[in-house]
């Protein structure tokens, strides 16, 4: 199993996703995720900046990055009581996230996830 880290100091709670969204894009209900395997999360996290970052994500539950479709890496919000891992999109510029994304520096990975 990797151990990819801590995401920034936030809490993940389980939500619903958007029609044919695709994994780590936007959705509001599991619905909407476009992959069967993937259900809605809800993000809500500080970010180092000192904003706080609320939307929803379709990914999957995960135990390590080999778990993750499309080069995703298996991340647990710090701060999370439940210790939840789910699979996030790394990245290296805005464009390669979908909309409402942000590029969002993790420090404690040394990486940039997309994140709401």
């Amino acid at each position: 199993m990797t151990a990819r880290g801590l995401v920034a100091a936030g809490l993940l709670l389980l939500a619903s996703c958007g029609a044919g969204a695709p994994t780590y894009a936007s959705c509001q209900d599991d619905l909407d995720c476009a992959d069967t395997n993937d259900t809605c999360h809800r993000l809500l996290f500080d970010r180092s900046d000192g904003s706080t970052a609320d939307g929803n994500l379709c990914s999957r539950g995960c135990a390590a990055d080999a778990d993750c479709p499309a080069d995703g890496v298996c991340v647990a919000l710090a701060g999370d009581p439940t210790g939840t891992r789910f699979c996030a999109r790394p990245c290296a510029a805005p464009t390669e996230c979908y909309a409402d994304f942000a590029c969002t520096r993790v420090e404690a990975m040394a990486l940039s996830l997309c994140l709401p």
